[in-house]
């Protein structure tokens, strides 16, 4: 099974010590300078938006030359006692004809992440996470049933799974971890992964402080190969 829908998604931790309204101004004058289809150069702008009586605010915008992609921004209340995340989000279909794949993954993405500055992001598959964790195909995955006896090992330490939590299971085809997730989430140093990564992955690039990472560069990857992706690198990142 081939899924088509495609996210980017970026999380940044919010911080305290940028308003939401300076880091939407950091964040638009970057992608003002960013062409098509991650970009907002020469299209309109989103406003700066209000949080009116809530912790939560949006904004959404498209670049006018590829409409078939959408770009969707959420800011968080500053100040909470807890931690939270801002986030960018990018949504297409890898059949878009307007959609260049291999110039997204090898140069628009990294000039996204070193604008946005976030914590970790990747290129999320709808259905195949899921469907890894749980060790069944993404026709007969139940989201909440795990199966995966590798999944079930982790979850009996104790700790919480998720690339935003404590510890992680899945990999996808496209990763960014910046300075602080990679040393929370990946168990070799940044010079032993490259080491391990040559040859193997299709481009480890160090960005921001943190590692850029290509495991897979198909736009069209199946659930069998995302599969055989995560068995052949997670061990590599000493990733159970």
């Amino acid at each position: 099974m081939k899924v088509l829908e495609r996210t980017i998604q970026l999380y940044r931790k919010v911080d305290d010590n940028e308003s939401m309204e300076e880091m939407h101004k950091r964040v638009m004058e970057g992608l003002s300078k960013i062409e098509a289809p991650l970009g907002l150069k020469d299209s309109e702008i989103p406003e700066t938006p209000d949080f009116g009586k809530e912790l939560v605010c949006f904004y959404y915008a498209k670049n006018i030359k590829t409409k078939g992609v959408s770009i969707e921004g959420e800011y968080k209340w500053r100040g909470l006692s807890y931690v939270n995340w801002d986030n960018l989000r990018y949504e297409f279909k890898i059949t878009y004809k307007l959609i260049d794949y291999q110039k997204i993954i090898y140069k628009d993405f990294p000039k996204i992440i070193t604008i946005y500055k976030p914590y970790v992001a990747y290129i999320f598959i709808p259905d195949y996470g899921t469907a890894y964790e749980e060790g069944r195909t993404p026709e007969t995955i139940t989201y909440y049933d795990s199966e995966n006896p590798n999944f079930l090992k982790l979850k009996e330490t104790g700790v919480e799974i998720g690339i935003l939590y404590d510890a992680l299971f899945t990999l996808f085809p496209v990763m960014y971890f910046n300075e602080e997730c990679y040393e929370k989430l990946i168990k070799v140093s940044k010079e032993e992964l490259l080491k391990r990564l040559e040859g193997k992955a299709k481009k480890v690039l160090l960005l921001e402080k943190g590692v850029y990472i290509i495991f897979n560069d198909k736009a069209d990857i199946s659930y069998e190969e995302f599969v055989e992706m995560n068995e052949t690198f997670k061990p590599l990142l000493g990733l159970i």
